[in-house]
C-alpha cells in the first residue's frame, strides 16, 4: 500500500517543473487580475478580505467582469459545447480527465476535425488513467487530421506504479480565449449524454471574460508539463472581453501546490457563512477540519444543507460517507438524498452570494492528490440560479431523518465504520 499511495515522487517533480513555468510566467504579459482597488465599491470589507485570501493561497487574482451560466443539464451542455466548438476561429484546447469510446465522443471529436479543416488548432489532453478505455481509433481520427493529443501521466513509465493516485481530474474547455466551460461533467453519453435514469446528474458552467484567459494558463501549464510544449504566447491571450457582473476567483490545486488552496478558501467560506450554506457533492468524505466547519455553521444557526447521492457509481465511498450523518444530523445539518440519477454535480453556494463550482468532490483525493480546478465566484445573480438548481435538486430527494436512519440494520452500521477506517484513501 506504501509503494502505491505513499512515495511522493510526483509532487517533487511536479513541484520543479511548476518552479520553472513560473520563471517563464513571472515575464509574461498575459496575466489578467484585478487589483483591489479594481473590486466593485459594494463589496463589503468582508468579502474584500475572502477575496484576498483567496488570491494569496492560488496562483490567481480576482478578475471582475466575468459572465457565467450554469448549464443545467448534460443536454444544455453538450449543445453549447458543440455550438462554442463550431464557431472556433483560431484555436480550441480541451482538457478531460474521461473521454469514454462512444458517439457522445464521436461526435465532439467530428466537430473537432471540422474546426481543424477551418484551420483552427486543435489541442486534446486526457488523462492516461481516467481515459484508459478510449479506443486508439478515436486518437488515429484526431492525429491524421492534424489535431495534437497527449496523455497526462502515461501508464507506460515504471515508476508511474507509484503515483496511479496523481490524476488530473479537471475538465477544461477553452475556445479562442473568449469562452470557457469547466465543471464536473467528463465526456461521454454517460455524462453528457440524455436525462434518462442511466445517465448521470452533473453541471457545467460557461464562462466568458478575464477568468478564461486563467482557465487558459491552466490549460497552457499543464499541456508544458506532459509535452514541453510552450504556449505562453499571446496569440493564446487576447485582451480580455467584459460584460458581466461575477467576480471569478480561479482556484487551482493539485500535489504541485505550495498551498492546499481549494481546501483552504472552502474552510474560509464555511466559517464566514451567516445565513445559509448549500452543498451538493458525490463523494463526501470530509475531513475533521470540514466536519467542524459545517457543524460550527450549523449550531450557530446558520442554515446548512447537503444533497447526497442515493445511488452511487462509488459504493465504497458512499457507505464511508454515510458513517458521517448520524453525526451531522445530531448538530442540525440537513441531509438530502439525491433520487432520480447517479449524482455527479460539484455545486456550493454560501449566503446567496458566493457560489464554488468545478471538478472537486468534498474528499481527500480532490484537496490533496488530484489535479482540480474550481471557481469562486461572488455573483448574487449566479446564486440565485443556483439555488433555484437546488431546489430542484431538493424536490427529487429524499430527507434523511434521524430517527429513520438511526433504525438500519447493524450489518449496515458495520459496513459504514469498515469504510470510513478506509476513507483517507478514498
Amino acid at each position: 500500500m506504501y509503494l502505491l499511495i505513499g512515495p511522493p515522487q510526483l509532487a517533487r517533480r511536479a513541484l520543479k517543473r511548476r518552479e520553472k513555468i513560473v520563471r517563464e510566467l513571472s515575464e509574461a504579459p498575459h496575466l489578467i487580475s484585478a487589483k483591489a482597488s479594481e473590486l466593485p465599491v459594494d463589496l463589503s470589507e468582508k468579502e474584500k478580505r475572502t477575496l484576498k485570501f483567496a488570491s494569496t493561497v492560488s496562483d490567481y487574482e480576482a478578475t471582475v467582469g466575468n459572465k457565467v451560466v450554469i448549464l443545467p443539464d448534460s443536454k444544455a451542455a453538450l449543445q453549447e459545447m458543440q455550438n462554442a466548438i463550431k464557431s472556433a476561429k483560431h484555436f480550441i484546447h480541451l482538457e478531460y480527465y474521461i473521454i469514454a469510446s462512444d458517439e457522445v465522443t464521436a461526435q465532439i471529436f467530428d466537430s473537432l476535425i471540422e474546426a481543424r479543416k477551418r484551420g483552427v488548432e486543435v489541442r486534446v489532453l486526457y488523462d492516461a488513467l481516467g481515459s484508459l478505455s478510449l479506443k486508439k481509433i478515436y486518437f488515429r481520427k484526431l492525429t491524421e487530421n492534424g489535431i495534437q493529443i497527449a496523455g497526462f501521466l502515461p501508464l507506460s513509465a515504471v515508476y508511474q506504479r507509484f503515483n496511479l493516485n496523481f490524476r488530473n481530474h479537471r475538465k477544461i474547455l477553452v475556445v479562442d480565449g473568449e469562452k470557457a466551460f469547466t465543471g464536473g461533467t467528463n465526456i461521454g453519453k454517460q455524462y453528457l449524454g440524455g436525462l434518462d435514469p442511466a445517465r448521470w446528474h452533473d453541471y457545467t458552467i460557461l464562462v466568458e471574460g478575464p477568468a478564461v484567459l486563467q482557465l487558459q494558463d491552466v490549460f497552457s501549464k499543464d499541456w508544458h508539463f506532459t509535452t514541453d510544449e510552450d504556449l505562453f504566447l499571446s496569440k493564446y491571450y487576447p485582451p480580455p472581453k467584459s460584460g458581466g457582473d461575477a467576480i471569478i476567483q480561479v482556484l487551482e490545486s493539485g500535489p504541485d501546490s505550495e498551498f492546499h488552496s481549494l481546501h483552504q478558501v472552502i474552510l474560509m467560506i464555511l466559517h464566514s457563512a451567516e445565513e445559509e450554506i448549500l452543498m451538493t457533492t458525490p463523494y463526501f468524505i470530509p475531513d475533521e477540519s470540514m466536519r467542524s466547519a459545517l457543524t460550527i455553521a450549523a449550531l450557530k444557526g446558520v442554515n446548512v444543507e447537503l444533497i447526497l447521492p442515493s445511488k452511487s457509481d462509488a459504493p465504497f465511498v458512499q457507505l464511508a460517507s454515510r458513517s458521517f450523518y448520524d453525526f451531522f444530523l445530531k448538530t442540525g445539518v440537513e441531509i438530502h438524498e439525491y433520487l432520480p440519477r447517479i449524482l455527479h454535480a460539484k455545486l456550493m453556494t454560501v449566503d446567496k452570494k458566493w457560489t464554488l463550482v468545478g471538478s472537486a468532490n468534498m474528499d481527500t483525493r480532490s484537496f490533496k492528490l488530484n489535479f482540480e480546478i474550481n471557481l469562486l465566484i461572488h455573483s448574487r445573480s449566479l446564486s440565485k440560479q443556483a439555488d433555484h438548481l437546488f431546489e430542484n435538486d431538493f424536490q427529487d430527494s429524499k430527507q434523511i431523518h434521524l430517527e429513520e436512519f438511526e433504525k438500519r440494520s447493524t450489518r449496515e452500521k458495520i459496513l459504514e465504520n469498515a469504510m470510513r477506517l478506509f476513507s483517507p484513501l478514498m
